[in-house]
């Protein structure tokens, strides 16, 4: 889920642990994954896509998957 209030302010994006209770991938892949798109240019930036937004969070119910999340996408 992202928002934007149209003038580029406000700006979030929220993650969620997609595929890693049922389906059970391995939460650090699925991280891995999450920071590479989010490391990745922006259209015709040389900004990285997380510069996009002012915050991005990871929603998940179980705290050992939100702090995974969190070292992994902290790191540069």
């Amino acid at each position: 889920v992202a928002n934007t209030i149209g003038d580029g302010s406000n700006t979030y994006l929220l993650l969620g642990p997609i595929g890693t209770g049922a389906f059970g991938n391995d939460v650090e892949e699925i991280g891995e994954c999450f920071r590479e798109v989010l490391d990745m240019p922006m259209m015709n930036s040389k900004g990285p896509i997380r510069h996009a937004f002012g915050h991005i969070w990871f929603v998940s119910i179980d705290k050992w998957k939100n702090d995974a999340f969190e070292h992994i996408l902290s790191q540069k």
